[in-house]
């Protein structure tokens, strides 16, 4: 066995997780990325678009509850905030105004207490995106996945007791911030959970048939859907004759998140 295939993750904590953004039109929204954004895709899969930012992914794929999910899905991190939105308004994406009680976005942007600020876009689908300064981020910048909660206690010791995550920071009743494998997740409060109807984020590592086994003993449910000609799943698991592995399951607070076979093709 090779080094690179002896260091591959084989459970779920040590994974990297993307972000997955629902569209209804592939074709629009890799035009929208490219466009507005400046991004392109570095993979595209039957049904998906697999962007790398930095070191980090996420993937667009088609679904029919594109449009559902209310709150923010992704954050992307960037070293110089105020020169990102100048640039992105000059490709035309509009950022949304929001009034939080205490704080409220003032021209696009909300400043926070720490000194740094935030933004919100929505992309061709009405994906939330948010956009956060961060001066330790690389040039290119990174995107997180962002995991909805009702209630965050409740998120958090689900995350901890059925996968075994604990949180790498938090700040009370807000956001619980995770480190999975090289990439990083935040589950956070807000009055929208439980609204995207789509799946929300990806775990891509080898071994995910034994890592379904071990979560199940750890009282975690996964879905069992048909996709008619595409397959169905099988306890839980829907494979083909690529290779490709998918299993789904729910968190504490409605969120669909998946388990794939990684199959090479990402980095980290």
């Amino acid at each position: 066995m090779s080094q690179a295939t002896a260091t591959k993750p084989s459970v779920i904590t040590d994974a990297p997780i993307h972000a997955s953004l629902a569209t209804k039109d592939l074709a629009r929204a890799r035009s929208w990325y490219a466009d507005k954004i400046g991004w392109e895709p570095a993979l595209e899969p039957p049904g998906t678009l697999v962007y790398q930012v930095g070191q980090s992914f996420f993937t667009a794929y088609e679904s029919e509850y594109a449009g559902t999910a209310k709150n923010t899905v992704m954050n992307w991190l960037v070293p110089d905030l105020r020169a990102q939105v100048a640039r992105l308004r000059e490709r035309g994406v509009t950022f949304e105004e929001y009034d939080f009680g205490e704080f409220k976005t003032v021209d696009g942007i909300m400043d926070t207490p720490d000194g740094n600020a935030n933004a919100w876009f929505k992309d061709a689908d009405g994906n939330i995106v948010g956009v956060l300064h961060d001066p330790s981020a690389p040039a290119a910048g990174a995107v997180t996945t962002m995991i909805a909660a009702a209630d965050l206690a409740r998120a958090k010791a689900w995350y901890a007791d059925k996968l075994g995550f604990q949180p790498a920071q938090e700040f009370e009743d807000i956001v619980a911030n995770y480190k999975s494998g090289g990439s990083s997740f935040s589950v956070y409060k807000t009055d929208y959970a439980g609204t995207a109807k789509n799946t929300v984020a990806i775990w891509r590592f080898q071994g995910v048939r034994p890592e379904v086994e071990r979560l199940k003993e750890r009282g975690v449910v996964f879905e069992d859907y048909d996709f008619g000609p595409e397959g169905k799943t099988v306890d839980g698991v829907l494979s083909d004759e690529q290779g490709n592995v998918i299993a789904w399951f729910k968190d504490s607070e409605g969120n669909i998140l998946g388990l794939t076979e990684d199959q090479g093709e990402l980095a980290g």
